[in-house]
């Protein structure tokens, strides 16, 4: 079975409860988590990668799971991700 390729925007609360909940789900792989800040600072199951190389995974990602702020990251992030990537927001 081939498995769905997931990545996280965002790696507060809501990112690592995500990262979480695919450790359950083995149909899910978690290709990476993006994040604004320094890669080697997060504790990530992935590997963590800077937001702005996150279109250099265009072709490697089937959903990208959006775990920004709702106030402000994810009305801005959302629109310009969703030109590139499959979306869904942490409050859908």
């Amino acid at each position: 079975m081939s498995q769905i390729k997931i990545g996280i925007v965002g790696y507060g609360n809501l990112g690592r409860g995500v990262e979480t909940g695919l450790k359950n789900h083995p149909d899910m792989e978690l290709v990476g988590v993006f994040s604004r800040r320094d890669p080697k600072t997060l504790n990530t199951l992935a590997p963590a990668y800077l937001i702005d190389d996150i279109l250099t995974f265009k072709d490697k990602i089937d959903v990208l799971i959006l775990c920004g702020g709702s106030k402000s990251d994810i009305p801005k992030q959302g629109p310009v991700l969703a030109e590139h990537f499959n979306t869904v927001d942490a409050y859908d």
